[in-house]
């Protein structure tokens, strides 16, 4: 029987890439529109995999993983979730000055060190980072004095667009095993 991902993602570009790429590979994809539309899907089919887009439509990424983790049926779905942070830090370079700070931010995309790090780099804008003391928030986390706003758990793996083919079909070779023959 073939694995079932859903695919949640408000481009519809990415949708039909990414569900060329899943089909071409043995998988039966289905596709959701936006966060909302995702998680009724998810609820109905019970998919062996997620890919989910951080930034939709009614409901963001972040708030769908939060409920499918809390879903007793779906909290053991693995979820690969889709950023777009490299995008924002090319487009830093056209707005900002502060070139060491960019320079930074993409160090970080290299080789976050934690997953503290990486949940920061992800989820705030390039914007927002610049405005607050990374490492302090960082710190301020780990000594309990920081609450991440209902953010329950991780997904199990990031990866930014675009994402090469090679790199996506080991992700989910890596979540729900080989791919059908």
């Amino acid at each position: 029987m073939k694995k079932r991902v859903l695919i949640i993602d408000d481009e519809k570009a990415i949708r039909e890439y990414l569900s060329t790429i899943l089909s071409e590979n043995g998988f039966d994809v289905t596709m959701a529109v936006d966060g909302e539309d995702g998680l009724n899907k998810a609820r109905e089919l019970k998919p062996d995999l997620i890919t989910l887009d951080v930034m939709m439509p009614k409901k963001t990424g972040i708030y769908v993983l939060g409920e499918l983790r809390r879903d007793r049926e779906l909290a053991s779905v693995p979820v690969i979730m889709l950023t777009s942070v490299k995008s924002f830090i090319e487009q830093s370079y056209k707005e900002l000055d502060n070139v060491e700070t960019i320079k930074q931010m993409e160090t970080l995309l290299d080789e976050p060190d934690s997953k503290i790090q990486k949940f920061f780099l992800r989820f705030k804008s390039f914007r927002k980072m610049l405005l607050i003391d990374r490492d302090s928030m960082v710190d301020q986390f780990k000594k309990g004095e920081l609450k991440l706003g209902g953010m329950p758990s991780l997904p199990d793996i990031f990866l930014d667009k675009p994402v090469e083919p090679e790199e996506f079909t080991h992700a989910v070779d890596k979540l729900i095993g080989p791919r059908p023959k």
